[in-house]
Order: C-alpha cells, then structure tokens, then sequence
C-alpha cells in the first residue's frame, strides 16, 4: 500500500487499504504503523480529485469529517452520489 502511494497511485493503495492496521493492538510499534498508514492514506485521498476515492475511504472513516466533505465538493450537483456523502457528513458530524 506505501510502495502505491509514494509511486501516487491512490486507487491501488485504497484498493488494498482494510482499514486500521491491527485496531486493538496496544503495542507502540504496531500504533505507530497504524497511524503512520491511516495519515498517509487520507492524505492521499484529500489531495486527489477523485470523489470515488473519498468515498470509498470514506467507508472505512464514518466519523471523519473533513473526508465527507471532500466528497461532496468534488461531486457536480446532479450527481446522486452527493446524497450519500451528505448522509456520511451529518453522521459525522451528530457524534
């Protein structure tokens, strides 16, 4: 997943992105892998133009917001996608 994005292909590293490495692992080592991966993936995705690409992260992410809202800039306004991405938000943003 590291080796698609430093080469910029964002939808190879989505495509093999589970989300969060190992969550209920306490170890420091495997928490500074997750957080490493989960920064490096959602940058990838806020930098890129692609909605499909947030949307997808914002599967894996319910609760970021700011993915959400990414999602629904880049979609046009008769795009009926941009009704689960609003969805998404206001989830997001109730908790």
């Amino acid at each position: 997943m590291l080796r698609a994005l430093e080469n910029g292909d964002t939808e190879t590293a989505l495509g093999l992105y589970r989300g969060p490495l190992l969550p209920r692992s306490e170890a420091p080592g495997i928490e500074e892998w997750r957080t490493h991966l989960e920064v490096a993936v959602r940058e990838a995705v806020l930098a890129i133009t692609r909605p499909e690409h947030a949307m997808r992260y914002g599967e894996r992410a319910p609760y970021d917001a700011e993915v959400h809202e990414h999602a629904l800039r880049l979609f046009g306004p008769a795009d009926a996608r941009r009704a689960i991405a609003a969805g998404r938000l206001t989830t997001a943003l109730r908790d």
